[in-house]
This record gives C-alpha cells, structure tokens and sequence, in this order.
C-alpha cells in the first residue's frame, strides 16, 4: 500500500515536473515595491510553488497559469534597482535570466516613477530577451499629474506597452494578451566609442547564453564579481585573463567608476526619452499620501522625517517590544503563571535535586531558557520585523535611498578631493620593508612599477 502511494505521488511528481518544462516560462522582474508580486498572484491564482533560489536564502515564487489553452509558467523575481547584482536579491533575479531560458520578461514598472523604470527597461532590452513593458499604478501617477504617452513609447522601443493598476484589477487582459505575442525590442541605443569599442572585444570571447553577449559584456565592463563562476564554468582560463585584461584597460581610461559611467550614460538615454513620453501637469488633488512621499525625498525635510520615523521605531520597538510586551510576558505570564506552575509541578514529580535544579533553579532550562528566550528575545525581535516590514512595505526604504543619494551626490560634486582621489590614487599598493618603502601609483595604467625611498641607515636592498 505504502509503495502504490509513493509511486502515485512519483507519478504526480513527474507530471507536474513535464507539465512545467511544457509551459511557457515567463519573468516578472521590476523594481522593490511596484506591485510585481500584487500582478503575479492576480496572474496565477492561490496554487503557487515557493523555494529558495539554490544556494542563497532568496525565496523565489513560480506559479502556472492558462491563456487560450497554452500553459505558462510565471517566475516572481526578487525586487531589483539594476541587472547588475549589488545584491543577493539582484543577483538572484540575473541568474534567473542567466541560466533559465525564459520565453518573455514582464517588465513591472512603477508608472509614477518613470526614470528608475525606464533605466531597467533598458537593461532589460539588453539581454535580447522578449520583453512586455506593464506600468503598474497608473492611477497614483494620475493623481500626481504624470501623464505618458504609452503610444510613442510603445513606438519608441517597440514593444508592448499596457498599463495596470493591481490593486483594482485593472488592465490585466491587455497584459494576458501582450504576454501571449511578447517581441524583442527594436530600440538600439550605444555608449560613448571607448565603451563600445571594448563591447566589441569582449563578445566574441563570451559564449551563447540564455541573454544577449552585449548584455554580459556591460556586466564585466561594470566589474560585476558575481560572474565569476558562471565565467569558470563556460569560457577557459586564458580568455578569462583577456576578459579580465580588457575591463582593467578600460577602467583605466575614466577618472570614474565605470559602472557609474555605464549607468550615466544610460540614464542620458531614459532622460532623452522622457522628454518625448512624459507630461506633467498640475495634480488633480495632493492626497497626505503624496505630501508624505514628496517630503521623505526632501532634502531638508526628509530627514526630519527620517528623525521621526527613528523615534517611531524606538517608541514601537524600544518602548512597546522591549518595555511593555517584556515586562508583561517576564512577569505577568511567566513570573505569576508558568514558573510557579513549573515549579510545583517539577517538584511534586522530580525528586531528585540536582534535576530539579537543572529545570527549575536560577539557571534552569524552563526558569532562565524559556522564559528569556520566550519574554525577553521575542517580544524584542517581533516588533522590529514588524516594524521592518511596515517600512520596506510602505516604499519608505527606497525613498530614504533617494533622498540620502541626492545629498551625497550634491555633497561630492562640491569637493574635489574625491575626483582628487580617483584620478591620482587609481591603484596604490604600500609595502614597508624596515624602513623602505614601494609605492605603484599609476592614473593611466595599472602595472608594477615601484619608487623607492631611501631613509637614514637603510641601504637598498640587492636585487
């Protein structure tokens, strides 16, 4: 009986596995918090299958779905800012795209944040893959008084553009219809000469993947580390020392980061298209909402409410979690109600004493563990995830970023030390030998060259 049950659920196992290799695999990929997640489960329903992504603790969520009699399988990415992984989110997301070959990308963009869309949709085209563009919440661009031009987008990178608002399930048959004919974008864009001319030479080193060389090109080009295995696995040793040589030589030509000229460049590209899409007009009604959202990106006023928020954090966590929730927990339930109980219970039924102290004594399991594992540490922990969640849920994490990034960037751009720093300091190497020491500063080129300063009664070595 029991191996009839295993073989059936082998079978059913098997099934589901053939089913989902027939299906049409398509990525949901945008950034955090612009309801990508909201358009999955309206998408595939309540039967999903959630896992973490092998080797990290990232939870991935696939689930099918049906359209005309043809079988998809929709893979929820996790939440990036770029293709280029500073994460382990953003690597997972590549390494879907890397290594699954999917038929489409459902590109969820945030329609009231068109620049932060548009800059990965376009890291997206890049890849090669088939892609839909969805503007998710239309309407909160609407009250703000964003309009867009969805048919000169659309004719600008050619492919389908629909708008959705998730939270009313709007809008979700002109995605199911875009996501049975997805097309590769025909819009081409280039980077300066420098940067293409090492595109070039980097290409033809790489081999056929899932996504477009062009696209691992520009990741090698930006110094992305996390390729390094997929490299080792797929291109041999000496055209790794190319690649590796050709991303140093470029890197030596900017007084700047190159991944942050990369992505310079491309947002040039997002701010030339948005001229052409976007119109802004006066807002039909500022909600709290939105004066909320405005003021947390505020230079100014943002970290006043950054200042709020921590004293909301510490009143909720520091106050309620660690003061109210401990003490009523330590001493109402465990101190009144548990111990004693343990207590009366352990001695009626333990008679040896050593045993009896082990469980009930000062440093017992059920006294001390449990009840500060139970009253101290969970209360604490409880209320600040719940405070995390309510932040990173609320958007309120990515407006912080921004406005933090407005300040340091107005920061840096008025002290030239930091360009100082990039164009005369490119790669320093100090060694001390006694009182010898070499130094290989070099702006242009990254070498071994070596000066050596002599002090007092410390010869130069020999050889």
């Amino acid at each position: 009986m029991q191996t009839a049950r295993q073989g059936t659920e082998m079978h059913a196992h098997n099934h589901k596995t053939d089913e989902q290799e027939k299906s049409v695999k398509v990525c949901l990929v945008g950034n955090p918090n612009v309801g990508k997640s909201a358009i999955f489960g309206l998408l595939t329903g309540r039967y999903v299958t959630v896992s973490n992504y092998p080797g990290t603790t990232v939870e991935v969520t696939r689930g099918g779905m049906t359209i005309d009699k043809g079988s998809f399988l929709i893979v929820d990415t996790p939440g990036v800012n770029s293709i280029m992984p500073m994460s382990e989110d953003e690597k997972v997301t590549r390494d879907i795209l890397l290594d699954e070959k999917a038929s489409a990308v459902i590109h969820v963009a945030d329609a009231k944040n068109m620049k932060r869309s548009l800059s990965l949709t376009l890291q997206i085209i890049e890849t090669g893959l088939p892609v839909v563009l969805d503007l998710n919440m239309k309407d909160e661009a609407h009250s703000r008084g964003i309009g867009i031009n969805e048919a000169e987008l659309r004719k600008i990178l050619g492919i389908d553009t629909v708008s959705t608002i998730a939270v009313e399930k709007k809008g979700l048959g002109a995605l199911k219809k875009a996501m049975t004919t997805p097309k590769i974008s025909t819009f081409n864009f280039s980077y300066d000469n420098t940067i293409e001319e090492y595109i070039k030479k980097i290409e033809p080193l790489l081999p056929d993947a899932n996504i477009s060389k062009r696209s691992i090109s520009l990741m090698l080009l930006s110094g992305d580390e996390t390729l390094k295995n997929w490299l080792h696995k797929n291109i041999s040793p000496e055209n790794i020392r190319i690649i590796e040589s050709l991303r140093n030589n470029a890197a030596a030509l900017y007084p700047m980061p190159l991944s942050y000229v990369i992505n310079r460049q491309r947002l040039a590209v997002v701010d030339n298209m948005l001229l052409k899409i976007l119109t802004k007009s006066e807002s039909p009604a500022r909600g709290f909402s939105v004066i909320l959202s405005e003021a947390a990106t505020h230079p100014l006023m943002g970290f006043v409410y950054l200042l709020l928020v921590l004293y909301g954090l510490y009143l909720f966590v520091g106050k309620l979690g660690a003061g109210v929730l401990v003490d009523l927990i330590e001493d109402g339930v465990f101190g009144q109600y548990l111990n004693p109980w343990a207590e009366k219970i352990v001695t009626a039924v333990v008679p040896v004493k050593f045993i009896q102290e082990l469980i009930i004594g000062p440093y017992g399991v059920i006294t001390m563990a449990l009840t500060y594992a139970i009253a101290i540490i969970l209360p604490i922990t409880a209320t600040f995830f719940i405070a995390f969640a309510i932040l990173e849920d609320s958007g309120y994490l990515p407006r912080l970023a921004a406005m933090l990034n407005k300040i340091f960037t107005t920061y840096c751009a008025g002290h030239s030390v930091f360009d100082t720093a990039r164009r005369n300091l490119r790669h320093v190497r100090q060694t001390a030998y006694g009182g010898i020491y070499c130094v290989a500063v070099s702006n242009k080129r990254r070498d071994n060259t070596c000066r050596f300063s002599r002090g007092k009664n410390h010869p130069r070595p020999k050889g």
